[in-house]
């Protein structure tokens, strides 16, 4: 009987209209947004090689750094922002030294993104990627698919017809959920199919040992979740209503308030909760503590000059010392002031994360976060990319204080203050060794949510298979 009545789900289903409107759009807009997507990444790919190769010819040695345009690092464009575009018109994409030669270190590198859109009014309707389309389109087409199974039937009295009958309950409920969900997610796996193909098309590789199939798969995982949560929901709201007109306009106020409102007010609750420093405040903070630094060390080598007995002659060791013991207290508040910026980065950085944790664990709330960030991540457009290219240019900023700025002496002579390396300015320059957040770490951080997703499908479902067994059909 089971067999019979999912046949039957199955026939009703890819027989009517719904079916051939979701075949027609997940086999246009997928597609579609995937070839736009990708003739985008390859554009900005273009735009990245021809920087970095730009960058590298000029700037081959030290002496380049510290006399032309100063050290740079570059982010790369991600292969997977078809799949979620995210952060990545806002995260930076270019990391460039703030000082030249003669400039005291440490050297600071500021993060700036370059990138801008083709055409700006983009920025108001967002960009057609995966997410949206499983976000809002698909998450829309599951209420469709699902919202008439039960209220529906019994407006028109199949229901109670099909119930007249030595039926079990559960074998109906799970007819009309397995069926329908089969005929809704075929057309958009077929979707994906095709997508991949335009993905290959594109000299791109899916599959092989740099290939992104696992990443694809893994989005395609949390897609069939998120579209699955919507379908259990509809048919949910479908047992516990009488009518059709209600349960699709109880569902609809649900998806607005999942998709479009709940997300947003988590960030504001993160913001009240736990507010933190704007980046121009925290600028003028680490100016004021270079300015304090340089302050402090000018008057403790005004001390030490006074400190000198036989500071008028030349030829005393103690004035032939000065410039030693100069050298050595302006070390020491080289240090210092390298510690303090790194407290008030490290600081900044806790206290950011603090918020960004509160606005991603309220926001877990909603079916609708848990997709969109994790697509996000696995996509390298999210928060996790961010942070992964700050480590790397404080690594990279590291390396050029103690290979190139550190190497810096103030010198004093006759004709004033001046600079002088000690190193062989003929070296070859430092270079960003960049690499991707690993899909390891990827899984690890995205694991909550999959489990979320996981339990509101069972929860919903049960909730359905329960008010079903309780419903009235007459």
């Amino acid at each position: 009987m089971f067999k019979t009545l999912f046949l039957k789900e199955i026939l009703d289903n890819i027989t009517s209209r719904r079916f051939f409107i979701v075949c027609l759009l997940c086999l246009i807009i997928i597609p579609l947004g995937t070839y736009v997507s990708t003739k985008d990444y390859q554009s900005r790919l273009h735009n990245y090689q021809e920087s970095v190769r730009i960058y590298e010819d000029s700037q081959k040695r030290i002496q380049d750094i510290l006399f032309k345009g100063g050290a740079k690092g570059f982010r790369p464009p991600s292969r997977l922002s078809f799949l979620s575009l995210g952060l990545e018109f806002i995260l930076p994409n270019v990391a460039e030294t703030q000082g030249r030669y003669g400039t005291p270190p440490p050297i600071d590198m500021r993060l700036s993104n370059n990138q801008s859109l083709e055409n700006l009014y983009e920025f108001l309707h967002g960009p057609l990627d995966m997410v949206f389309i499983v976000s809002v389109v698909m998450t829309f087409l599951a209420i469709v698919f699902s919202y008439g199974s039960v209220s529906g039937e019994k407006e028109l009295g199949t229901l109670k017809q099909i119930l007249c009958n030595s039926v079990p309950r559960y074998q109906v409920i799970l007819a009309k959920t397995g069926a329908n969900f089969l005929v809704l997610i075929i057309p958009f796996l077929m979707a994906v199919l095709l997508s991949m193909l335009i993905f290959q098309a594109a000299d791109i590789s899916v599959f092989g040992p740099n290939g992104v199939w696992l990443y694809i798969l893994l989005a395609v995982i949390f897609s069939l979740l998120l579209i699955g949560v919507f379908f259990n929901l509809g048919i949910l709201i479908s047992t516990l209503t009488k009518q059709a007109a209600s349960t699709i306009v109880i569902l609809l106020l649900c998806w607005v308030f999942l998709f479009g409102i709940f997300p947003r007010l988590s960030v504001i609750l993160s913001r009240l909760v736990y507010p933190v420093k704007s980046q121009q405040l925290i600028a003028l903070e680490k100016n004021q503590v270079r300015l304090d630094n340089e302050r402090e060390c000018r008057a403790e080598i005004g001390r030490l000059i006074e400190s000198t007995p036989e500071k008028r002659r030349p030829s005393s060791e103690e004035y032939k010392d000065m410039g030693k013991k100069q050298q050595i207290v302006r070390e020491e508040f080289q240090a210092k002031l390298v510690e303090k910026l790194q407290k008030i980065d490290k600081d900044i950085e806790k206290k950011r994360n603090t918020q960004i944790s509160i606005a991603t664990n309220f926001a877990r709330l909603s079916p609708v976060s848990c997709f969109i960030r994790p697509l996000a991540e696995i996509s390298h457009t999210g928060w996790n990319e961010y942070q992964r290219f700050n480590e790397k240019i404080i690594q990279f900023q590291q390396t050029l204080n103690k290979e190139v700025f550190y190497k810096q002496r103030t010198t004093r002579s006759r004709r004033g203050v001046g600079s002088s390396f000690a190193g062989d300015m003929t070296a070859p320059a430092p270079k960003l060794e960049y690499s991707r957040v690993p899909f390891e770490a990827i899984v690890r951080g995205i694991l909550p949510d999959f489990i979320l997703l996981v339990l509101f499908n069972i929860l919903f479902f049960t909730g359905a298979f329960v008010g079903f067994l309780k419903y009235d059909a007459r």
